[in-house]
């Protein structure tokens, strides 16, 4: 369990940072890549998002696809532009 909040505490840093320069004000879907040697538990990895979500991403839903390898990284990142 604490590898999936690390890696989700990292995933949103990022999303944090990335939305900001982007101009969004909401991020409504982060999808992730997952290798499964990472050997991350889905169900931790949600939980672990539904915990630490807020700001910008506090309403974003969790996608991943799981593929082989060592990988883990965000695939993308949909959201909401500011209107000013």
């Amino acid at each position: 369990m604490m590898h999936e909040v690390s890696l989700i505490y990292e995933v949103l840093l990022h999303v944090e940072q990335a939305s900001r320069q982007g101009g969004m004000n909401k991020v409504t879907i982060i999808k992730l890549t997952i290798g499964e040697q990472m050997m991350v538990m889905p169900e931790a990895l949600q939980f672990a998002f539904d915990t630490l979500r807020k700001g910008p991403a506090a309403e974003a839903e969790l996608k991943w696809e799981i593929i082989e390898g060592i990988y883990f990284y965000i695939d993308y990142i949909e959201g909401e532009e500011s209107s000013d």
